[in-house]
């Protein structure tokens, strides 16, 4: 299923209606909220958060896991090697960080249209027209990479590879043999597409409008009010009960 055709299996879902910009922003302020997390009550109410956005995504848990799946394997192997120098504990929460991080972004992806992320660049931020299309393709690329990881793992176990069996040390190694040939695909698709763009003219200097202007909702308002509030929680424990 390509992944034109898994956004339009929950186009009503309320994350999909929602208003770019407002997602934009919210994934920000997600993000540097989750970073600035520094124990295991603020990373569960930074996970609730992300629940609550999925169960109003309309995203299957299926897919979620398959477009974030190259992504977490490129974890784990990181902070795998990072046990050698620095704490369990500490790796730990490097790890569930970034875990959120990512499939918060999934979930941005998937429910947004590329044209849609580049209207809220353009619109919410400012910035040049062509840092807005550089932002948009790194959103869409995430799912790609998904995409890529399953057929290089697919052709690596024909090929006997035992990745899903074996020690720790044995299953690293084999998984390492595959984030360079995902890297190369993944730059291969990146000039494939700047080649594309290249032969149909585009130029990011150009002037453009559109059908329908970006409006704000009822639900960008309440996703507004939730992250406020989430914000300030996470800020109150932070400063004063931790």
């Amino acid at each position: 299923m390509d992944h034109e055709t898994d956004r339009g299996q929950h186009k009503g879902a309320l994350l999909t209606v929602m208003d770019p910009r407002c997602k934009l922003y919210i994934m920000i302020i997600y993000v540097v909220l989750v970073l600035l997390s520094h124990d295991a009550v603020m990373l569960a109410g930074a996970s609730a958060l992300l629940l609550i956005a999925w169960l109003k995504s309309g995203v299957s848990v299926i897919s979620l896991l398959r477009s974030a799946r190259s992504v977490l394997v490129i974890l784990v192997i990181t902070e795998l090697f990072s046990l050698i120098w620095a704490a369990p504990a500490t790796v730990g929460l490097t790890f569930w960080k970034l875990t959120l991080i990512t499939f918060m972004s999934v979930l941005f992806s998937k429910t947004t249209e590329p044209r849609d992320i580049l209207d809220g660049l353009r619109c919410g931020f400012p910035i040049t027209e062509g840092a807005a299309m550089s932002f948009a393709i790194a959103f869409d690329f995430l799912p790609q990479l998904g995409r890529e990881m399953e057929e290089l793992k697919a052709a690596a176990v024909s090929r006997g590879a035992a990745l899903e069996y074996g020690s720790v040390p044995e299953r690293i190694r084999d998984y390492l043999t595959l984030i360079i040939p995902l890297f190369r695909r993944t730059l291969k698709h990146a000039g494939q597409l700047g080649d594309a763009m290249d032969l149909r003219g585009y130029d990011s200097g150009a002037k453009r409008s559109r059908i329908e202007p970006l409006k704000y909702r009822r639900a960008d308002q309440l996703a507004f009010l939730l992250i406020a509030v989430f914000a300030i929680l996470m800020i109150v424990w932070r400063f004063v009960f931790s």
